[in-house]
């Protein structure tokens, strides 16, 4: 463990937030999928290999009555996230220093809400056992627990390139030497590959995605020294070892075989007997997934698992989602339109779900709950000369099932609606603001995070402005405490007047 203490010492990981894990969203999935999580907003929260603590401070700034703990191998690391606990005034987020196998578990106390993320996969066995052990003893009895690792049959051509990535920088002296003879390498074989190789195919994937990160990504994801990958019925095996039992998956879109259509569907359906494990690995094989992000509850909860959602799960969610119109704006009314769902189209006559896909992108990125849209529905129909019918909660409920299933709409227990800003004197979160303020990277570039656990980069006026906004400041104040930087006066003006937007999209302000 000393090696890989040092490794991440001498390379801190970027420590963002990643919104699969959020424990608002674990909490909603296990509602949605018949459980009865803990309360939200007064958890208690700890996150097993926490890096600096990007990824609880979201949570530890919004939910202050919570208690959030964070541990971590590398003293460099938790030092660095213990300085940005501190200029945040955070003092229900705790970070530790310490090995997964020594640590004192009765003095760690119960958890509703554990996080392990890119941990599994990239320890030896020993601590492998140790991080479902120890999610095992400090889970609370209705807590639920995330747990991200590589997974087979995705991997098994990932090695090749692994182990090519391996040899190229065997010899490297330095972290840096080491991530660059790793590119170089990658960059040699899409040169050299066939095109129609299985090769080919990886390394374009990985120059999209993993090879697109920074350094830090690099070494301790594809580069790590331990990079364990294992089929999903392993991990369930396992998990069930120590006491645990699977839940669904963070995007639970890909726990339903009808979303990879009906080839796939008809014949898990007549091979599989409605046996959750059993379908999602023939899942994996069939779209070779690479990576899983699992929830694991304990084992006595499994017997009230329920993979099929009802209404009644579905009508107690606030819900989130971006569905507009192909074409022509929303007409209320009988004529068949198409709407974008996701990465396909949905067409319907159905003036109730029409307008529904209409107040659901109105609010958008923001919730609403059932009563809420239903309420939003029932105007927009009326003002369009039309009668609710008996059938307009069944439709809600079967479309708000349709978008959540198919992973089109984001849903919480809890309402994240912000009060609107004045887009002339913008306000953010203080803590959100502090964070862009302590990021800011030698480039000038910095980071931030939003209401839905998600951590954004800053281009470098961005970020200067976003530590800036209090709310007391109008256009020309800005600018006027901007202007020494060295872009061009009219630039600055323009990045001013469409930052309102910027941070609209970035889900960090509500506007009117």
């Amino acid at each position: 463990m000393d090696a890989l203490r040092l490794d991440y010492d001498n390379t801190p990981y970027t420590s963002n937030s990643f919104s699969q894990s959020a424990p608002g969203r674990m909490a909603a999935t296990a509602h949605l999928f018949g459980l009865s999580p803990p309360e939200v907003s007064r958890a208690r929260v700890l996150e097993l290999g926490c890096a600096a603590g990007g990824n609880l401070i979201p949570f530890a700034s919004a939910h202050p009555a919570a208690r959030v703990v964070g541990v971590d191998l590398s003293q460099v690391q938790i030092d660095q996230g213990r300085s940005h606990v501190r200029e945040l005034g955070l003092d229900n987020l705790e970070l530790v220093a310490g090995d997964l196998a020594q640590l004192d578990l009765p003095s760690l106390g119960e958890f509703d809400f554990v996080i392990a993320h890119g941990l599994y996969s990239w320890v030896p066995p020993e601590i492998r056992d140790a991080l479902l052990a120890t999610i095992r003893a400090v889970l609370a009895p209705d807590g639920v627990a995330y747990v991200s690792y590589n997974t087979y049959p995705g991997w098994k051509a990932k090695e090749t390139l692994r182990d090519a990535m391996m040899l190229a920088s065997g010899a490297s002296s330095t972290p840096q030497q080491k991530a660059g003879d790793a590119r170089d390498m990658v960059d040699f074989l899409a040169a050299a590959a066939p095109a129609d190789s299985v090769l080919a195919a990886v390394v374009a994937v990985a120059k999209d995605h993993a090879l697109g990160f920074a350094d830090s990504y690099l070494l301790h994801d594809e580069l790590a020294t331990f990079n364990a990958p294992c089929y999903f019925y392993e991990m369930v095996g396992h998990a069930g070892a120590h006491g645990l039992s699977y839940l669904a998956e963070a995007h639970v879109e890909t726990v339903f075989p009808t979303n990879f259509g009906p080839t796939v569907a008809e014949y898990l359906q007549a091979k599989c007997g409605g046996v959750q494990v059993l379908v999602e690995q023939y899942l994996d094989f069939a779209i070779n997934r690479m990576f899983r992000e699992s929830l694991l509850v304990h084992a006595d909860a499994a017997a009230r698992i329920r993979h099929q959602p009802d209404s009644g799960r579905i009508q107690g969610l606030h819900v989130a989602a971006w569905v507009p119109p192909a074409a022509e704006p929303t007409s209320i009314d009988h004529v068949r339109q198409e709407f974008v769902v996701s990465d396909a189209t949905l067409f319907t006559n159905d003036p109730g779900v029409k307008a529904a896909m209409d107040a659901l992108s109105a609010r958008w990125p923001w919730t609403l709950s059932r009563a809420e849209l239903y309420d939003a529905v029932h105007a927009r129909l009326v003002s369009a000369g039309l009668t609710p019918g008996e059938r307009l909660a069944r439709t809600l409920d079967d479309l708000m099932g349709v978008l959540i299933m198919q992973g089109a709409a984001s849903f919480r227990l809890d309402p994240i609606v912000p009060d609107a800003v004045d887009p002339e004197r913008l306000r953010l979160d203080p803590a959100a603001r502090r964070m862009a303020a302590i990021t800011r990277a030698p480039d000038g570039t910095a980071r931030t995070f939003n209401a839905w656990h998600e951590t954004h980069e800053l281009t470098p006026v961005d970020a200067l402005l976003v530590p800036l906004l209090d709310g007391t400041l109008d256009r020309e104040a800005l600018l006027a405490l901007i202007e020494g930087v060295d872009e061009d006066p009219a630039t600055l003006a323009t990045q001013v007047d469409t930052l309102p937007q910027r941070l609209a999209e970035m889900k960090l302000v509500r506007l009117p």
